[in-house]
């Protein structure tokens, strides 16, 4: 068990913070620090969003702070028990590694998942996220609600997120194995294509632009996926901060965590971290994405439900940082 000892007379501790968006003097918003979550209120003047500010920050008395991510769920925290609660799922940190993917064994749901019906395991995650099946949130927008806040929706959608991607891998797999089934092609062979009928030619051309927007399609939502993860859990990337050649990286590379990006439908920073986890590691970033949701050590996997745990109830899905704050708010030192 992972225990930091800050003895009994601490001292507040100057610390520097980016403020998450544009506030008012008096709002308050949650910040991360050594694992450690705590209150920021806004000075005077109020903040711009990406201006940095100090704040004191003072160390829990009691001289421990355990770990979220070690803490057994406690149901009375957490309505049904399930896998939502400020208990349950740790911020400012990964619950694991990106490579601790055969930790519940090498015959989890959730590893077979990942290995064997990826799309599978995304739309469960995005189910536990309630995100559509386009990799968008459900946000409620208006002009008097935070758009930060997402424990109001302005629709059900991501109530059908598992069942539509289930439909497009289905009918994917039919259309290239069964309707348009491409020719099988001698690698050693450079003039093997020359050598295909018209049809066949058509048939192979047809089948690779499907599997091409079929694997982009999957790409796209596992960078949004992750994105939003670490966006609202508070996760800082740690990998990849040499690409935004003198950039700031909490602006990432598209998205801007006030749901106006059109090119990322998630509406949150997305970091060349994402991009590049997604590409050279696909398997093992959405299976620390569904460990990262939930804690198997108290919920039973299962491969094929929409929410791939037991007994999943609507109302475990993601409701937002408690009060609408603490999303985005990743504290930079």
């Amino acid at each position: 068990m992972a225990v930091k000892d800050y003895g009994s007379h601490q001292q507040p501790t100057n610390v520097q913070v980016v403020a998450p968006a544009t506030l008012n003097a008096g709002y308050t918003f949650d910040a991360v620090y050594e694992g450690n979550t705590f209150t920021v209120t806004v000075p005077d003047g109020g903040v711009v969003k990406g201006q940095r500010f100090i704040v004191p920050f003072t160390p829990q008395v009691d001289a421990t702070i355990i770990e979220t991510a070690l803490l057994p769920l406690n149901p009375s925290h957490n309505r049904g028990g399930g896998i939502r609660g400020e208990d349950s799922i740790p911020t400012g940190v990964w619950r694991d590694s990106l490579c601790d993917c055969c930790k519940f064994g090498p015959c989890h749901p959730s590893l077979l998942n990942a290995w064997f019906c990826r799309p599978i395991l995304i739309a469960q995650i995005l189910t536990r996220m309630k995100m559509t099946w386009l990799g968008q949130r459900t946000h409620f927008r208006n002009s008097n609600t935070n758009l930060n806040d997402s424990r109001t929706e302005i629709d059900q959608r991501w109530r059908n997120t598992f069942r539509n991607i289930v439909f497009i891998s289905v009918l994917f797999c039919v259309v290239v194995t069964v309707l348009v089934p491409a020719p099988q092609l001698d690698p050693a062979d450079p003039d093997a294509y020359n050598a295909l009928s018209d049809s066949e030619k058509m048939k192979y051309s047809i089948n690779s632009w499907l599997s091409a927007l079929f694997g982009f399609y999957f790409f796209y939502l596992m960078v949004q996926l992750r994105a939003t993860l670490r966006y609202v859990y508070s996760i800082p990337e740690e990998s990849c901060l040499c690409m935004y050649c003198g950039s700031n990286p909490r602006d990432g590379i598209c998205g801007s965590g006030d749901g106006s990006s059109k090119l990322c439908s998630a509406g949150v920073p997305v970091g060349w971290e994402d991009v590049c986890c997604a590409i050279f590691c696909p398997m093992c970033v959405t299976s620390q994405m569904a460990r990262h949701t939930v804690d198997y050590d108290y919920r039973r996997a299962t491969c094929c439900s929409r929410a791939g745990v037991s007994s999943f109830m609507d109302d475990e899905a993601y409701e937002g940082i408690e009060n609408g704050v603490g999303e985005g708010s990743i504290l930079v030192v």
